[in-house]
């Protein structure tokens, strides 16, 4: 057996795999050319094991499933970038942009798959990160992060894997539900208006698909675990200080 190209073929598989979940949160990547891949990726994986089990696997049986793998790495780009060129899509890429969230709110359910409209206003949640290191941040830390997120708004996300989003179409990813372990948390008020909301239906998470979301909020402050040792509560002082830094700054803070 060839390690050397073995070891291109499993990286080559790799490489279709990640493009099948950059491919198929679109709907267009689940049907006709994204169909056809997946199912040729699913068939190249299970030969390719099938060759290893039985020691099959020389390096002229993996030079021809690298050649079909590099194969399908160019397919799957291809139509990645096909997705991307669609009407559709550009239309929403400049409806973003633009802030026309009426243009934007028609076109996201035809793009991505697993999106489900948002009824109302509801309140969402946005955990802050608390710790750093395994170790609670610095109160000054945390308090300056939630007056940037008064002031500048909260951030969108968008890469290339999330569903849902994508680098030209970013979303404010929030909760439906305060998560239970998050001891600090911005409640968003349900007075946001005119921005596209959609949950995810996989996930739960909620996307707000806006530059920076921009809304008034309450801390809550909760008394949970910290890190994964459930048997070591938040330090009280920490929490208190935090809780009074937060208030000082003209942060809303409620204990929950």
């Amino acid at each position: 057996m060839d390690e050397a190209v073995v070891g291109e073929l499993e990286a080559a598989i790799a490489d279709v795999g990640a493009l099948l979940v950059r491919v198929r949160k679109y709907r267009r990547g689940q049907t006709g050319a994204g169909a056809t891949l997946l199912d040729e990726a699913l068939a190249l994986g299970d030969r390719a094991r099938r060759l290893h089990r039985h020691e099959a696997l020389d390096a002229a049986a993996a030079r021809a499933l690298l050649a079909e793998a590099e194969a399908l790495v160019a397919r799957g780009r291809e139509l990645l970038a096909a997705v991307r060129a669609t009407p559709e899509y550009r239309a929403a890429v400049a409806a973003h942009a633009a802030g026309d969230a009426a243009a934007l709110a028609a076109a996201l359910p035809a793009i991505f798959v697993g999106l489900e409209a948002v009824g109302g206003r509801p309140d969402l949640f946005y955990p802050v990160a608390w710790q750093r290191r395994g170790k609670p941040r610095a109160v000054a830390d945390i308090v300056a992060e939630v007056q940037r997120c008064r002031d500048d708004g909260l951030p969108a996300e968008g890469d290339d894997v999330a569903p849902g989003t994508d680098p030209e179409l970013p979303a404010v990813v929030l909760q439906g539900e305060a998560p239970p372990d998050e001891p600090v948390v911005l409640r968003c008020s349900a007075a946001m208006r005119g921005q596209p909301i959609y949950r995810l239906a996989d996930t739960g998470e909620v996307l707000v698909y806006a530059p920076r979301l921009r809304a008034p909020f309450t801390v809550l402050l909760r008394d949970t675990s910290a890190g994964e040792d459930d048997d070591a509560p938040l330090d009280p002082a920490w929490r208190t200080a935090l809780g009074a830094a937060l208030a000082a700054a003209g942060v809303p803070v409620e204990d929950a």
